[in-house]
């Protein structure tokens, strides 16, 4: 019995054994009813340093250690590709402790974020406080958060970490704060 889960992203997902979850919103597309898979694992955040006062070292160890990442949805298109030719077939949520769990029919998809789904445009996401590198915003949206191989039985050791940086408000890699720091 073989499965892959291939890793794709800035942010690169690391592997942690976790069960049970919740699932919200799942569907997935097929005519033939293929046994399915249960796909679950644990989605966590770790925080930078933002300014102010100098912090610790325990206040920057905390900032660093990852923790539950509740309320992060993801979606999932058929393929190793995102691609606006692939139609969703599946999405969930993490659950107030950072866990999900899927049934997934076996093949190839991709988990993509949610400002994965639609193409993205730069001006979605400038202001007069952010630079957007444009080239590297166009490739990250074509590459899922991962890529999925779900062949013959259960995944459920999938950690997801994302790491949010200072004054940036979503989990898209190519975008940096250039506005006035904190004193």
């Amino acid at each position: 019995m073989l499965i892959t889960a291939i890793l794709f992203s800035c942010c690169q997902p690391s592997s942690e054994l976790q069960n049970a979850g919740s699932t919200k919103g799942q569907k997935l597309s097929g005519k033939n009813k293929e046994k399915t898979y249960t796909v679950s694992g644990k989605v966590q955040q770790t925080f930078s340093y933002c300014g102010g006062a100098r912090p610790s070292e325990e206040m920057l160890e905390k900032l660093a250690t990852p923790s539950s990442y509740p309320g992060k949805k993801f979606y999932i298109r058929k393929g190793q590709i995102n691609s606006l030719q692939e139609e969703i077939v599946a999405e969930f949520v993490s659950d107030t402790n950072g866990l999900f769990s899927i049934h997934m029919e076996p093949g190839t998809y991709s988990i993509i974020l949610q400002e994965q789904v639609s193409k993205i445009k730069v001006e979605d996401y400038a202001n007069k406080n952010q630079k957007i590198d444009e080239k590297c915003l166009n490739e990250w949206w074509g590459k899922p958060y991962i890529v999925l191989v779900v062949m013959d039985q259960n995944i459920n050791d999938l950690n997801f970490i994302f790491r949010h940086r200072c004054f940036i408000t979503n989990d898209i890699p190519c975008i940096t704060y250039t506005g006035p720091l904190p004193p």
